[in-house]
């Protein structure tokens, strides 16, 4: 019985210190498999293969091609989502870590930005339509807040 005490206080001690930063699966996957690479490559993402993956911290990168991961090791800044993959509306609005829908997304500034879509609401419509506030806005506001929700718990 101390000994199954004591793993039960290491697992919830260490997972009190576990970073939150990221977005991941129960595996460690970001984008939900997503290649990051190809957010930039048209309209539509592709899904990534566990065969073409690499580690960003804690984060592990799937990708749809060999030649898509070695651009995104030339320079992972440019590819990573901005806000951890987290929802950029909810970061901006309500400070908080929200899911995506992988597939609801925006490039802005050069930025991978993912956003929730779901029965609630469609996020990055109102990130793009809400009258009193621009998207530039928004990524300005975002930006700001991501100092204090980063280190947060979702």
């Amino acid at each position: 019985m101390k000994n199954f005490l004591i793993t039960i206080f290491l697992f919830t001690s260490l997972n009190a210190f576990a970073s939150h930063e990221y977005n991941l699966t129960k595996t460690g996957v970001i984008l939900e498999g997503y290649d990051a690479v190809s957010y930039f490559q048209g309209a539509t993402p592709k899904k990534g293969n566990a065969k073409f993956q690499t580690k960003v911290g804690d984060a592990t990168y799937w990708f749809s091609s060999e030649e898509n991961k070695n651009t995104f090791l030339k320079d992972p800044k440019k590819y990573e989502p901005a806000f951890g993959g987290w929802c950029a509306y909810a970061v901006a609005d309500s400070k908080s870590k929200v899911e995506v829908d992988p597939k609801s997304f925006l490039i802005q500034d050069g930025r991978l930005l993912v956003f929730y879509d779901g029965f609630l609401a469609d996020t990055r419509k109102k990130w793009s339509t809400t009258k009193d506030k621009t998207p530039a806005t928004f990524l300005k506001e975002a930006d700001t807040n991501w100092v204090e929700v980063k280190p947060k718990a979702p």
